[in-house]
């Protein structure tokens, strides 16, 4: 009875203390809070085709006095979302004039260069120069006939499990084919330098003998443990491509279609570059960067030489990865990444925005579009060669790298399937 009582008495000694109140109030930011602004107009260069826009990038901040450990106020600079701000506050001035939103495209010719600057409140941003480019048309529509052959595993191999594999199915290479042909048309994106390759790709419809397909461009060859070296060994590229070099049905008329193949192997697997090796510089023109000058072409490595490998988990795990096939094209065209781990980026045109990717570049790894170049400036990422570990809209090509697709296909040898019609 005494320790109930002991009890109550502190429930009551409880109920009488009162709670120290906090009036806690989340910041709201207001224009004349900020101090300065970060800009980057995202590009150096805009094509004025009324489709290519700078899409410009704004950091907003503020000063804060902050103390240290040791008592001591210091003036500090910190971050705030101006996306929160009324609309009306934020301004965006190209060319002394007040543009609608934070991107900005035009097709006037007359000039060769535009200004462009930021306010918020009564702060302004640093004013940064765009030149000017014309735009330029790469010639006639090139046309393409592309062949998938398609590895499966066999249904009566020991390792094939029914429950958890899965086939890729033609509306998979339709889908891929349909959404590379946007971008190399530059139908879909609005990089500032965009370039329209004029080429189409098409499933072939009829095979190499001249036969109609039953299913476009679709060539479904199974495989099993027996092309491996030993039944305990894993599949590697050079069993399939073993096969390939051995098997005339897996090696199309180089002249009239590329030989795609769609190789069973996760994206961390080297399965070749595809890049041509070859090319035939005429009389007075320099060797396009990047392609060896070899005119001799072997004729015993129809794969690496002629032929198309795509990871197979270009497909997987769901059909947002399809964005990965334009890349695939691109590269097959001497077309290098934009990107690099090292110190330096060579993919030789001079219109993309390069940036590093090592492990060190924490906001180019980050989840975030938002990229810093090898010049300092910030910008949104969109190339199609973008690292594709990281985050980018990979929907776009540059008016310097669609010319230099169209000339290997004139120049390269071993690039000549393609037609004008």
């Amino acid at each position: 009875m005494k320790k109930i009582v002991y009890i109550l008495m502190v429930l009551l000694s409880f109920q009488s203390c009162k709670k120290d109140s906090f009036d806690y109030q989340v910041y709201q930011p207001k224009a004349t809070d900020i101090d300065s602004i970060g800009f980057s107009t995202g590009s150096p260069t805009l094509i004025a085709d009324g489709k290519a826009s700078l899409q410009f990038v704004i950091e907003a901040f503020r000063t804060v006095r902050l103390e240290n450990k040791s008592g001591i106020a210091k003036d500090t600079l910190m971050f705030v979302d101006y996306t929160v701000l009324p609309k009306e506050e934020v301004k965006v001035f190209v060319d002394g004039q007040l543009v609608d939103g934070t991107t900005y495209s035009t097709t006037d010719l007359s000039k060769t260069a535009v200004s462009c600057y930021i306010q918020i409140g009564d702060t302004k941003s640093v004013t940064k120069v765009v030149t000017i480019r014309k735009p330029k048309d790469v010639g006639e529509k090139r046309y393409v006939n592309v062949i998938f052959h398609v590895f499966e595993l066999s249904a009566t191999d020991d390792s094939y499990d029914p429950l958890t594999y899965q086939a890729i199915t033609p509306k998979m290479l339709q889908e891929g084919i349909a959404y590379a042909n946007e971008i190399f048309n530059n139908k879909v994106g609005m990089d500032p330098n965009g370039g329209n390759a004029k080429i189409e790709f098409r499933l072939a419809k009829v095979n190499a003998e001249g036969a109609t397909l039953p299913v476009p461009g679709y060539n479904r060859i199974q495989y099993d443990a027996a092309w491996k070296t030993s039944p305990t060994a894993t599949y590697v590229p050079d069993n399939f491509k073993t096969k390939i070099e051995a098997t005339a049905s897996y090696k199309w008329d180089k002249d009239k279609f590329v030989n795609i193949y769609v190789m069973p192997m996760p994206l961390n697997a080297t399965i070749g570059t595809s890049r041509p090796n070859y090319q035939i510089v005429p009389a007075g023109q320099l060797p396009i960067e990047g392609v060896n000058n070899v005119a001799t072409v072997p004729t015993n490595a129809f794969y690496d030489t002629y032929g198309l490998a795509i990871h197979r988990t270009a497909f997987f795990p769901d059909l947002s990865n399809r964005i990965e096939i334009a890349s695939y094209f691109a590269a097959y065209y001497a077309t290098y990444p934009t990107h690099s781990p090292g110190t330096t980026v060579a993919d030789f045109v001079s219109d993309t925005r390069k940036y590093l990717s090592g492990s060190t570049q924490s906001l180019n790894n980050s989840k975030g579009l938002m990229k810093v170049s090898i010049d300092g400036q910030k910008f949104l990422a969109n190339n199609a060669m973008d690292d594709i570990k990281n985050a980018s809209l990979r929907n776009s090509l540059t008016q310097g790298q669609v010319e230099r697709i169209r000339k290997v296909m004139e120049w390269s040898p071993v690039r000549k399937a393609w037609s004008l019609q």
